[in-house]
């Protein structure tokens, strides 16, 4: 949720207690989580429908269908709401009835949820670009090629727009310029990067986590004088390698890898496994904390709310666990397929499924 991807809700924000309050049906398995604004819930499905539903009760508010499977979780801000579509098209619907505003089309399916900050809408594709839009009319400001199809969301803070794309780096792009500032390398994420303060935190298959500090503008020349200096080492000439431009710490845990965006809350980095557990980093060091397991695979990433942090898994379940110790708080059969999605906000938790559920907890 929101431009920088913590997947945090607001420290104030009270933790739910784990009882369904309603469910409804999209009709086709979920596309990605759902979004909340204002007392609606949003989601998508692979039929091509994006649904509005009261956040109260789950009656429907409106349902469009478009032209293609919706293949995003949406996005909300100001008065619409943005999908990205199989077809490789991003459109954006009237919040209030559904009705289409505007559409923008790719050279690629759009995988990852658009970011909206200051009036621009980021999308990556898998045309292996990176696209800034006008929120309002879609038109388009600018777009930088990466060398990889981009399947995650964009991050965006006050300076940078930063992606993750399937060239296995971490690039931190100007939002005004469409400038490089620096890439980082990484191995296979599915997920995207969340921008805490002056620093980037990702997770990969592999069972790397990163912390990355984005106040870093590379010189002229100087990618290439670390990779002549790399170079040099591999063969002998060099005593050392050089420096990794904007790194902080890099730990890996062997035997698990990580799938989706690790969320990330004052003092904590928290990231889901495919191996079923839930771990939890500390942000200064990177040192793991705990590791709680989940039961099955974690399948949606994780969010944290009122000091408990809640993951989705690939049997339909939530489950609830203290974020300074891990211990179990509770779990909830959600649905009969994998969860997609978690939205947070209102002191309650809104689910999307592979079933095609869309479930309220409280």
């Amino acid at each position: 949720g929101g431009p920088l991807r913590t997947g945090a809700a607001p420290a104030e924000a009270a933790a739910p207690r784990g009882e369904i309050a309603w469910r409804a049906e999209l009709g086709a398995a979920a596309s990605g989580g759902p979004a909340l604004a204002d007392g609606v819930v949003y989601a998508g499905d692979v039929s091509g429908r994006l649904h509005a539903v009261s956040a109260s009760d789950g009656a429907p508010v409106w349902e469009t269908r478009l032209r293609s499977p919706v293949s995003t979780a949406p996005s909300v801000a100001g008065g619409l709401v943005y999908v990205g579509m199989l077809n490789g098209g991003i459109v954006a619907l009237d919040r209030e009835t559904g009705a289409p505003a505007w559409s923008f089309v790719t050279d690629g399916p759009v995988r990852g949820a658009p970011a909206v900050a200051d009036g621009v809408l980021y999308v990556g594709s898998s045309d292996r670009r990176l696209y800034a839009l006008d929120a309002l009319t879609g038109e388009e400001r600018w777009s930088f090629a990466t060398g990889g199809r981009i399947t995650s969301s964009p991050s965006v803070n006050s300076e940078l727009v930063i992606v993750v794309s399937q060239d296995n780096l971490i690039h931190f792009i100007d939002r005004r310029t469409a400038k490089r500032w620096f890439d980082y390398d990484i191995s296979l994420s599915d997920g995207s990067a969340a921008v805490s303060g002056d620093s980037v935190y990702a997770a990969d298959v592999n069972g790397t986590a990163r912390r990355v500090a984005w106040e870093n503008r590379e010189l002229p020349l100087e990618k290439a004088a670390r990779n002549v200096r790399r170079w040099l080492f591999q063969v002998g000439m060099a005593n050392t390698l050089p420096a990794v431009k904007g790194y902080v710490w890099a730990g890996r845990e062997p035997g698990m890898s990580f799938t989706g965006t690790p969320a990330v809350d004052a003092g904590r980095m928290y990231a889901g496994a495919t191996g079923g557990e839930l771990a939890a980093v500390d942000k200064e060091t990177g040192r793991i904390l705990w590791r709680a397991p989940l039961g099955a695979a974690a399948s949606a990433s994780p969010v944290v709310v009122g000091g408990v942090v809640v993951a989705g898994t690939g049997t339909g379940e939530l489950v609830a666990v203290d974020a300074a110790t891990g211990e179990l708080l509770w779990r909830t059969d959600a649905a009969r397929g994998a969860i997609a999605g978690v939205a947070v906000g209102d002191g309650a938790l809104y689910a999307t499924a592979a079933d095609g559920a869309l479930v309220g907890i409280r």
